[in-house]
């Protein structure tokens, strides 16, 4: 086992205090800065891979401030927030009569809006003949963190003809059994075949997207969905930049942050959020089996709230001795609820605790 020795980081800055009187030097004044906090200095001070599209697909510090940010205003909103912006709209009349017809890039049977789980339904739609185009507002890709899943759960994209069985075997990272399951010391429940492949979504999604082209599907990356009207004749499509594509059917697969989502919600909060942090360590000699759900205290408070914390543990692809680790909680959206650095802040306590090892952090995963 191996211990990561993180040095705390002081900032201090030297102030040279002005006077009318040169020749009354006064001393330099040391003001302390603010300190950093642990889960500052932890995320900073490693190395993470590029970050993609798709939830888990963001690693720095910057990014945990955004999602933190957004979470806070959530939970801040009243119950229903200010009217939404109108995303889909109901236009009465033909497009094809209309003046944007002439305009539309291409015309589809589907339309189908994300690519990280969209790519998947959007080929089993091409493997059946049927025109289908994504769009994607960032580049179509796979985060490097594997997926964890099962055989039978895979086998049905072969059924649908999204993969070969072949694929699998070339995406799976690691496979492992037994898996267990337990709650506060009363007797843990093992179960085989449980999410017990670790799956890389960065090269599933590249065999995906493969087979996706290689089927006349087209991708529009790095286009945002600015508006979708809805004709008598045709599902329209308007992407930033005033780009234009039609179709007979438009499927959201734009998850958490759908625009589309939220305008059916009228603005209203999320009746529940799960909240979820992570990391990847290396140095567990044992690491053949996984947690799917375990829970190894009672409710416990965090920040300015109280929470009932489960744990999730899977053996890494990265290597034998790596494992990845997950700790979340199912909260309602209200002003108290902990922040995801507060979950983090408690996750660098309980995690020795909880794996009863010293660990070695070798990149993170804040989703």
């Amino acid at each position: 086992m191996s211990l990561l020795r993180l040095q705390p980081i002081y900032g201090i800055s030297q102030l040279s205090v002005g006077t009318p009187f040169p020749q009354k030097k006064r001393p330099h004044l040391l003001r302390p800065q603010a300190l950093p906090s642990r889960t500052q200095r932890i995320m900073e001070g490693v190395s993470v891979g590029g970050e993609v599209g798709g939830a888990g697909g963001v690693y720095s510090y910057e990014a945990l401030k955004r999602l933190d940010k957004l979470w806070s205003t959530i939970c801040s909103s009243q119950e229903v927030d200010q009217k939404p912006q109108q995303i889909v709209s109901t236009i009465p009349g033909l497009f094809g009569s209309s003046g944007l017809a002439d305009r539309a890039e291409g015309s589809y049977d589907v339309l189908v809006c994300g690519g990280t789980l969209g790519i998947f339904v959007a080929t089993a739609l091409c493997s059946r003949g049927l025109r289908v185009a994504i769009v994607e507002r960032n580049v179509l890709k796979g985060r490097e963190q594997e997926w964890n899943i099962s055989r039978k759960e895979l086998l049905e994209l072969v059924e649908v003809g999204v993969l070969e069985e072949d694929d699998i075997e070339r995406a799976t990272a690691v496979k492992f059994n037994p898996n267990r399951c337990g709650f506060e010391r009363k007797g843990d429940i093992w179960v085989s075949d449980i999410l017990n492949l670790g799956v890389s979504p960065e090269k599933l999604i590249e065999i995906v997207k493969t087979r996706f082209l290689s089927l006349g599907g087209v991708i529009f990356e790095q286009c945002s969905v600015s508006c979708i009207n809805v004709y008598e004749d045709a599902a329209v499509l308007k992407l930033s930049g005033d780009r234009i594509l039609s179709s007979r059917l438009i499927i959201d697969a734009m998850g958490n942050f759908s625009p589309v989502v939220k305008q059916i919600r009228g603005g209203q909060k999320p009746d529940g959020v799960c909240l979820v942090v992570g990391t990847c360590a290396r140095g567990f000699k044992t690491n053949s089996t996984s947690d799917v759900i375990f829970s190894s205290s009672s409710i416990k408070k965090v920040g300015d709230s109280k929470a009932q914390l489960f744990w999730e543990a899977f053996p890494a692809g990265s290597g034998p001795l790596d494992r990845t680790t997950y700790m979340f909680t199912y909260v309602e959206p209200q002003p108290e609820s902990p922040k995801l650095e507060e979950l983090l802040d408690e996750y660098w306590d309980l995690m020795p605790e909880y794996q009863a090892s010293f660990i070695f952090f070798i990149f993170f995963d804040v989703s």
